[in-house]
């Protein structure tokens, strides 16, 4: 690759995620996020809107593979919402199992609405801000709005589902306002993620990713192609993990039932054997009672028969 793309260059995008769930449009955008944790190195970092974890656990992975201070936080209610669906608690406890096994040291899971979080964070104090939570635009403007006054001067936010235009979603709608008024640049895989550099103290990569490249769309092109590709390994790599789980899963049964039929088929086998034994006791022991009278009788003829 170029100079002029030196700052793609980051050992850490080409990593393998850990945390495998059902492949998810996030999944084709870990890459990305592994980049942007290496390149703002953020002090804090807050997500909104968390459900299973795919791109958490991504952000946290790259904190603690880059060994860098980094207190993240992850706040969701875990209860679902008309656009995700609504689900049950295993959601959040498949979660925390996970999380808490390898990232409780610098990271927290806070069950709670975004509202009432926002309180618990200093003004100024959030580097990085991932929203990804009601996807109508009324929603992702107030989570915005009400989150606006917590960023850094460093501030980066990252807004999924950009490029998704149906039903109620409206993320693209208030992208394409905000992104009026803040450097920015937007992915349009994995259903769109858009990069808005609020603050005015970029480091130089994040600098470098949004600024303007009207006369060179190229580059655009160019940069979305890199990370839509790796995208792409990585969707397929979480794909083939999946299959396999459920394979993995489908033949452990498969074997448990195998295991079960063999154990039937040995007490069939032992009671087969035993009802044998008590059938041929029962035979033997009827035929002697049956035969009792004969042998009397041939005794008795035996007394009476003339002698030679």
């Amino acid at each position: 690759m170029c100079e002029e793309y030196r700052h793609l260059h980051r050992a850490i995008a080409l990593h393998k995620a850990q945390f495998n769930t059902a492949p998810s449009a996030w999944v084709s955008h870990i890459p990305f996020a592994f980049w942007i944790v290496d390149a703002l190195q953020p002090r804090v970092l807050v997500e909104l809107g968390t459900e299973g974890g795919t791109s958490y656990c991504a952000f946290c992975q790259a904190v603690d593979e880059l060994k860098i201070a980094t207190a993240c936080y992850a706040v969701d209610t875990w209860e679902g919402d008309a656009h995700s669906g609504f689900y049950d608690e295993t959601v959040f406890s498949g979660l925390a199992a996970y999380h808490n096994a390898r990232y409780a040291g610098f990271s927290s899971l806070i069950r709670s609405s975004f509202d009432a979080a926002v309180g618990h964070f200093s003004d100024r104090s959030v580097d990085l801000l991932h929203i990804d939570g009601y996807h109508t635009y009324e929603a992702v403007k107030h989570d915005f709005d009400t989150w606006r006054p917590k960023l850094s001067p460093r501030g980066v936010v990252l807004f999924h589902d950009t490029n998704v235009r149906s039903g109620d979603f409206g993320v693209w709608r208030f992208w394409g306002e905000v992104a009026q008024s803040y450097p920015g640049f937007e992915f349009l895989h994995g259903y769109g993620l858009g990069v808005l550099a609020v603050g005015d103290e970029m480091p130089e990569p994040l600098r470098w990713l949004v600024r303007d490249r009207a006369s060179a769309p190229h580059e655009t092109a160019e940069i979305r192609e890199f990370f839509a590709r790796l995208g792409q390994v990585t969707s397929d790599e979480a794909e083939l993990c999946f299959r396999l789980g459920q394979l993995t899963g489908d033949a452990a049964e498969f074997l448990s039932r195998l295991a079960k039929l063999r154990s039937d088929e040995r007490a069939l086998s032992i009671r087969e054997q035993v009802m044998q034994r008590r059938l041929e006791d029962v035979l033997s022991s009827a035929s002697w009672r049956v035969t009792a009278p004969l042998r009397r009788l041939k005794q008795l003829l035996s007394r009476i028969s003339p002698r030679a």
